[in-house]
């Protein structure tokens, strides 16, 4: 008689821990995108005079990897519905191994430059078909959990990957960072190979024709909700890269910092995010999806109102420059959940292509806001904090005329 709820309890133990194995993976993918980003840019001096390139342009070697990625989204979602999610993942994640070791090999900064392109292409299939599979698998509340708890361990990266990325720069030298991360990704694919199945349901495989597929492109890019969304949330990530793309101007120029200092940046910034996403995870349950949005916004923008009052009439220190991108990191982190998954349940029967938008949007904007605002404000803390605030105002009117169709069905 008792065997019974003993095999139903272990069952459920079971699941519960290949859940959490799923969320960790799918954080280990994640955070391989923030390690690519942040983990060189203690190197920037190093690579500057090695491959004889100036601050502007090695600069785009981060635009173009965040602009390839985002390009990358637009085929990779399509082929995460067709084919499957794991598929997906693992033959991107080896391209990217590749594409890691050209970068190590470079000797000049265009072989440089086409390696970050190919990574950011490469890497996009594997964070589209992750996030597509994250939501196969969870559903209501638990979806919007599983979010946040990726996000919590997701956001260790960000902190991690510059201490790490200054420590292999002092100890052997810009080109280990690559070799690094070619390793990292190695142990991703030997982890996803073992123990994560398919979730896909049969139903849901999509056709990839490309008429099809454009048909599915047009119809997310004329659903208003959907690319207000996903719109507002890419302005939100831009404002939170005007600091990343330009932190090596933040750290070496404004704070007269060295290599090994880039977690004065990121890690409060990233104590932030974590945070923020540490109260999701717990009071989900207890308020609507929109009331969360609602105070990540109020938050955000007291964030950017405190930076611009600290950069005008403040003079420059640690904690004046840095407090405000806590409060802007930790109000992004209370809205990016609620906002991905109002968006990708825009379109239910098509979340690959749904997640590839978000993140042409997403991405498509860091690359943007790297390539063509930072260079032009980063000698500026002033103009720094202005470009942050004028993204910011963007997201928050496209957030005000789209949520009362939320409300309705949240």
């Amino acid at each position: 008689m008792s065997s019974a709820p003993n095999s139903s309890s272990f069952g459920a133990s079971t699941a519960n821990l290949s859940s959490m194995f799923l969320i960790m993976v799918v954080a280990l993918i994640g955070m391989l995108a923030p390690f690519t980003i942040d983990t060189y840019l203690p190197s920037f001096p190093a690579i500057e005079a090695e491959l004889s390139a100036n601050r502007d342009l090695l600069s785009q070697t981060l635009a173009i990897y965040l602009i390839s990625f985002a390009m990358a989204t637009l085929v990779w979602g399509p082929m995460a519905d067709r084919w499957g999610r794991k598929p997906i993942i693992l033959t991107s994640l080896i391209g990217y191994l590749a594409a890691s070791f050209l970068c190590a090999l470079a000797q000049n900064i265009e072989t440089l430059l086409l390696g970050r392109a190919l990574q950011g292409t490469l890497l996009a299939g594997s964070l589209v078909a992750s996030r597509a599979m994250l939501r196969d698998v969870f559903q209501g509340d638990e979806a919007q959990k599983a979010m946040a708890l990726m996000m919590m361990l997701f956001t260790m990266a960000p902190a991690l990957a510059p201490i790490i990325g200054g420590w292999l720069e002092v100890h052997m030298g810009w080109r280990s960072v690559f070799y690094f991360l070619a390793i990292y990704s190695v142990v991703i694919i030997m982890l996803f190979s073992v123990r994560i199945k398919e979730s896909q349901s049969p139903e849901h495989v999509q056709s990839i024709h490309p008429a099809r597929i454009l048909k599915g492109y047009w119809q997310s890019l004329v659903h208003p909700q959907f690319l207000r969304l996903v719109a507002a949330q890419g302005l939100i990530i831009g404002g939170f890269f005007v600091y990343v793309a330009g932190a090596a101007s933040v750290i070496f120029d404004h704070l007269k910092l060295g290599e090994q200092d880039f977690w004065v940046l990121f890690v409060p910034v990233v104590s932030g995010v974590l945070f923020g996403s540490i109260l999701i995870h717990r009071i989900t349950h207890r308020f609507k999806t929109t009331t969360l949005i609602n105070i990540a916004f109020t938050l955000a923008t007291l964030a950017v109102a405190l930076n611009l009052i600290f950069e005008t009439f403040l003079p420059v220190h640690v904690g004046l420059v840095i407090s405000p991108l806590v409060l802007y990191s930790f109000a992004f982190a209370m809205a990016n959940p609620g906002l991905s998954l109002v968006a990708l349940d825009c379109l239910p029967s098509q979340r690959g292509l749904a997640s590839s938008v978000q993140s042409l949007f997403q991405m498509g904007m860091a690359g943007l806001v790297a390539a063509l605002v930072v260079p032009y404000v980063h000698h500026s803390l002033q103009w720094m904090a202005l470009s942050q605030a004028i993204l910011l105002t963007l997201a928050l009117l496209l957030w005000l005329g789209v949520r009362r169709q939320v409300h309705i069905k949240t």
